[in-house]
C-alpha cells in the first residue's frame, strides 16, 4: 500500500492531465506537500478524499483510503443539469456516480451497487427510466429520489419514488432528501448481482 502519490499518478489514477492536478493543489483544491527535493506529492488518503467529494469513481488501487460513504447514482442525459447534480451529491458527503438513462443506467447500477437512486425525471411519471427501475428484481428495493417540475412531484410520488424535490434544488434541500430517504425503512430484496437485467 503506497502512503503517498506523485502528480503524475494522482493525475492517471483520476483520469484528468497533469496540469489539471498541478492547477487544483496550486488553487488549494487537493492537498499535497513538497518532498525535500521539492516535488510534490499526495497522501493516498487525501487523493481518495477528494474524489469522493468529486464524485470520481475511486480505483481499486484506494480502497479502504477513504470512509466508507454511502453510494448515490444520479440518472439522466448527460449535460450541465446531471454534471451540477454530481456536484451537490458529492458536496452533500456521499460517493457518487452517474449514468445515462435507459440499458446504461442497469448496468451503472450492476456494477456500483448504489445505496439510493437521484432520477432527474425527464417525464411527470419518470418515464421508462423510472418504470425500468421499479421493474428490475436487483433495483426494485433502491429508494428513488426524484427531481423534476414542481407540477410533477405528486406523480412521480405516486409512480414509486421515496422521495420528489421541485427542479433546481439547493445543496441543502437535496441534502436533506437524500438522507430522508436512506434512513427511512425500506426493503432491499434481491440486491444479490446475479442474473440483472438492463434497464431499458
Amino acid at each position: 500500500m503506497r502512503p503517498f502519490y506523485t502528480t503524475f499518478e494522482a493525475a492517471r489514477l483520476m483520469g484528468v492531465s497533469l496540469p489539471t492536478v498541478v492547477n487544483w493543489i496550486k488553487a488549494r483544491r487537493i492537498k499535497a506537500h513538497r518532498t525535500p527535493g521539492g516535488h510534490r506529492r499526495i497522501a493516498r488518503e487525501d487523493l481518495a478524499a477528494f474524489m469522493l467529494r468529486h464524485g470520481m469513481p475511486v480505483p481499486d488501487e484506494l480502497a479502504g483510503a477513504a470512509p466508507s460513504r454511502q453510494k448515490v447514482l444520479v440518472i439522466d442525459v448527460p449535460g450541465p443539469a446531471r454534471e451540477g447534480s454530481v456536484r451537490q451529491v458529492a458536496r452533500a458527503g456521499f460517493a457518487v456516480e452517474q449514468a445515462s438513462p435507459g440499458f446504461a443506467a442497469g448496468a451503472a447500477a450492476a456494477r456500483y451497487e448504489p445505496d439510493a437512486i437521484l432520477l432527474l425525471a425527464r417525464a411527470p411519471d419518470g418515464g421508462e427510466d423510472l418504470r425500468g427501475l421499479k421493474a428490475d428484481r436487483e433495483l426494485a428495493g433502491v429508494p428513488v429520489l426524484a427531481v423534476g417540475p414542481a407540477d410533477w412531484c405528486a406523480d412521480l410520488a405516486e409512480a414509486g419514488c421515496a422521495e420528489t424535490l421541485p427542479r433546481a434544488p439547493s445543496d441543502a434541500q437535496l441534502a436533506e432528501a437524500l438522507q430522508r430517504v436512506l434512513t427511512r425503512p425500506e426493503p432491499r430484496a434481491g440486491r444479490a448481482r446475479a442474473g440483472r437485467a438492463g434497464v431499458d
